[in-house]
């Protein structure tokens, strides 16, 4: 079946719908953390509350939370276009009317991933994600043992000397070398 595909000519016409899309499958809340009251309970533990967290501005802060979260392939069920025409909008020399949107879309989509990477305690499907479509790396340092450091300061002919002497103890002579 093929996906009807709405025209979006303005990268503001895009952003409004993906907007809509977005407002379709979350809600904003207040953020709140629990105080306590001052009272304790029949133990004896303290009684909290929740209460409004507010900024450096004094004002509550706010914030969005997806009941479904968001996707591209959900952006592109949206607006009735297949994953490849999204791709065709990407290409910004073929369309630089949709760069602002196609970068905002894809920039909102990486800020939320990395939000659920540092909030959340499974993270292999996020790290995965990330990997994947935004070329995070997983940094790896390796430790050079003595041995390696002092191979590593030998010249080239330093190496094939030892090479041939180590072919000579064990096999006789090496073949010859050819200098590329």
């Amino acid at each position: 079946m093929a996906a009807r595909q709405r025209q979006t000519s303005t990268s503001k016409a895009l952003m409004r719908q993906v907007r809509q899309y977005l407002d379709s499958i979350s809600r904003t809340v207040d953020v709140t953390e629990l105080q306590p009251t001052g009272e304790v309970d029949k133990k004896g533990n303290p009684i909290c509350e929740k209460k409004p967290v507010y900024n450096d501005r004094g004002e509550i802060i706010r914030t969005r939370e997806y009941v479904i979260p968001p996707t591209l392939t959900g952006i592109c069920l949206h607006l009735g276009i297949t994953p490849g025409k999204w791709k065709q909008w990407c290409d910004h020399q073929a369309y630089p009317e949709l760069e602002e949107a196609t970068e905002w879309v894809t920039g909102m989509l990486q800020a939320w991933s990395e939000e659920q990477l540092l909030t959340r305690k499974d993270v292999k499907g996020v790290v995965f994600h990330l990997q994947n479509n935004y070329g995070y790396a997983q940094k790896v340092e390796v430790e050079a043992g003595p041995q390696t450091r002092a191979a590593q300061s030998l010249t080239t002919q330093e190496k094939l000397a030892l090479l041939q002497e180590l072919w000579e103890e064990g096999q006789g002579e090496l073949p010859e070398h050819h200098e590329p």
